[in-house]
């Protein structure tokens, strides 16, 4: 039965513009109406669903000055593969981190899970794999996923819950545009300090685009605090104020992300 609810939404979309068609509407106005109605309707049918999970997380919510995208976490899986950042897009970024058997990884920001789903299996059984997310709904469908050597939770990259050196290799995967400039900073160090000398944060971001057509899309977003630093192409800047050397960068994803390798130097 589960493998059928992807068809509940689209008939839920058809239904609406077929009443509201029938109410008089033109069939390409019904549709429009009917997306703006049904989509934040199926959210937050979602988001009460989530809030009912036995995987949802019971302790406070931790304050953040990033933003949270819990609001997308019904749909999440769903769209990031029609953005571009799919299977190939996930397994670029693993590459990047080197992971052997028996590391212990760490994920900023993890969403759903899907990247430290896959750090996990990489590092196999005597290794670990942790993500954290200031969405309760993200770590409830995180949860809700995990899968051997994969745990989720809830805090913030601003204030992370672990002891200095605790582990071989991080991930910020599209979040730090998230985040304005003092957080990005904090997380950062934050990141720095969890993780043992000679280990590595791999991250992959929005950066100064590669495409002039990008930037008729993004220039707006210039004008607001959390993505201007990405798009000025900053972001190595603030891996070397949090102690970060060498940091790399390692090419470009649809000529709008970058990934960077950023290094703590001392012996591993």
């Amino acid at each position: 039965m589960n493998r059928w609810l992807w068809l509940c939404p689209p008939l839920v979309l058809a239904l609406a513009a077929g009443i509201l068609w029938r109410w008089g509407l033109t069939p390409a106005s019904a549709i429009v109406v009917a997306l703006l109605l049904v989509c934040p309707a199926l959210l937050l049918w979602g988001a009460v669903v989530l809030r009912r999970s036995p995987h949802y997380p019971g302790e406070p919510v931790p304050d953040t000055h990033g933003m949270p995208l819990g609001w997308a976490a019904p749909i999440y899986d769903w769209y990031c593969p029609k953005l571009g950042l799919g299977p190939k897009f996930r397994a670029a970024t693993i590459a990047l981190a080197k992971l052997r058997p028996g590391m212990k990884v760490l994920e900023v920001g993890c969403g759903t899970g899907v990247l430290t789903r896959l750090a996990a299996a990489a590092v196999g059984p005597q290794g670990a794999a942790v993500g954290i997310d200031p969405a309760p709904e993200m770590i409830a469908v995180a949860r809700q996923k995990a899968e051997a050597g994969a745990q989720f939770r809830l805090a913030v990259i601003e204030d992370l819950p672990f002891a200095d050196a605790s582990f071989d290799v991080a991930f910020a995967s599209a979040m730090l545009h998230h985040l304005p400039p003092a957080t990005k900073d904090a997380g950062l160090r934050e990141v720095f300090r969890v993780l043992r000398p000679g280990g590595r944060l791999v991250v992959v971001d929005l950066d100064r685009p590669a495409n002039p057509l990008w930037w008729l899309l993004f220039f707006p977003l210039l004008a607001w605090p959390m993505t201007a630093s990405n798009l000025r192409g900053e972001i190595p800047g603030f891996l070397a104020r949090a102690g970060f050397a060498p940091v790399v960068r390692h090419g470009r994803w649809l000529q709008l992300l970058s990934f960077w390798t950023a290094d703590k130097g001392g012996a591993s």
